[in-house]
């Protein structure tokens, strides 16, 4: 609101000393008439005429307001008209941050790296505009919503992940993935995906680089502080993308998480095209079958018949490596699969394996994994093209 008065100020040809002029000669009063009957001092009056008082009276403009008729809008339109431009830019900056601290979470991004929580309204702006490519911090809400939310309610106003899926949506728009997506290259290609679990270090990596050449965009983030979402799945250009975050910080389910998303790709595609995007690890928006692409992902890893096999014998794991290399799966996944069966049951076995768990980040150190540092969603978007395309 603020905003629009600031702008129709610089705009109107009107002025408070042509309007009073006019008032008082249309009422046959004389400016020291006015001034002994509203108890407006002329020195007070002049500063408001002229625009040459440091801190205006709030009540000596409603009262000049009031003799003019004009609505408080107008009263505001008019004084703001050719004041000091130091006056201005308080205000903007004012406005500035309201706005910005309503839509950002300063604290949590300031603890990514994103920002410097000392930075003034100005680098705050600049960071905001710059990262995003915005002309204004306040087409982060116009531009970007129109995006995202022309075809659904938006129905949460949780700022870190509104955050995180602007942020994503834009960065899928920027890599621009140039090959054609295809539902039936998925199809063969997911059989193959499997046996790359077992290379920490690269299989993410070539799996990402595969799913790109058949058009579908797949990148790794670390998950964001208050929020839950596991991974991902948007609908950008006519094509997938899915981003899968270590929500868990766990090997075997950053798999799980690519496997979940892969089935909302082959299943879901028709109503993420409208919806513009799912999150999983999050309550469902759209209604889609996370329990389905739950089961999917589970079977697709390891079905329940081996995995009946194996529980018996979880506590010897040369057997369970050597079971996991037939299946062709690395290990974890197998003590992974465990810990949720026995979950269901009510047992906790959490804590349990973790020696047969990879260091994670052996699997994501190459990848180019958080945006939140680098200068704009382009350079990151351009280092992950490069990334990605073989």
């Amino acid at each position: 609101m603020i905003s629009n008065l600031l702008d129709r100020s610089f705009k109107t040809n009107k002025d408070f000393e042509k309007l009073l002029k006019d008032k008082l000669k249309s009422t046959g009063l004389s400016k020291t008439h006015f001034e002994r009957l509203s108890g407006i001092q002329r020195k007070s009056l002049d500063g408001i005429l002229k625009k040459s008082s440091k801190q205006t009276d709030i009540l000596n403009l409603l009262k000049l307001g009031e003799f003019l008729e004009l609505s408080l809008e107008d009263l505001i339109v008019l004084h703001f008209k050719d004041r000091p431009s130091e006056e201005i830019r308080d205000l903007q900056n004012s406005m500035d941050i309201t706005y910005i601290n309503k839509n950002f979470d300063l604290k949590t991004l300031a603890s990514l790296g994103f920002i410097n929580i000392d930075d003034s309204v100005e680098e705050l702006s600049t960071r905001i505009c710059n990262f995003f490519e915005l002309d204004s911090i306040y087409d982060y809400e116009k531009d970007l919503n129109d995006a995202l939310y022309s075809r659904t309610k938006r129905s949460y106003s949780d700022k870190m992940k509104d955050f995180w899926i602007k942020s994503s949506y834009k960065y899928f728009e920027l890599i621009d993935n140039p090959n054609e997506y295809s539902r039936k290259d998925l199809i063969d290609i997911i059989p193959k995906i499997k046996p790359y679990t077992q290379n920490v270090e690269k299989g993410l990596l070539t799996v990402f680089q595969a799913l790109f050449n058949i058009g579908i965009t797949v990148v790794f983030q670390p998950s964001l502080p208050k929020t839950q979402i596991r991974g991902a799945t948007f609908f950008i250009n006519n094509k997938p993308c899915i981003v899968i975050t270590d929500f868990n910080k766990n090997y075997a389910t950053i798999w799980f998480a690519l496997i979940h998303e892969l089935n909302h790709v082959l299943f879901d595609l028709e109503t993420i095209e409208n919806t513009k995007f799912h999150l999983s690890g999050e309550p469902d928006l759209f209604l889609l079958q996370e329990d389905k692409a739950n089961e999917f992902a589970s079977e697709y890893l390891l079905s329940s018949e081996k995995m009946r096999y194996i529980e018996k014998l979880i506590d010897n794991p040369l057997i369970v490596k050597r079971f996991a290399k037939e299946c062709q799966i690395h290990p974890c996944i197998i003590y992974s699969q465990y810990q949720w069966r026995q979950s269901e049951l009510g047992n906790n076995y959490w804590g349990y394996f973790k020696e047969h768990f990879p260091d994670i980040n052996l699997a994501t150190k190459n990848l180019h994994v958080s945006n939140w540092d680098a200068e704009s969603l382009r350079i990151a978007a351009e280092n992950i093209r490069e990334l990605l395309t073989v």
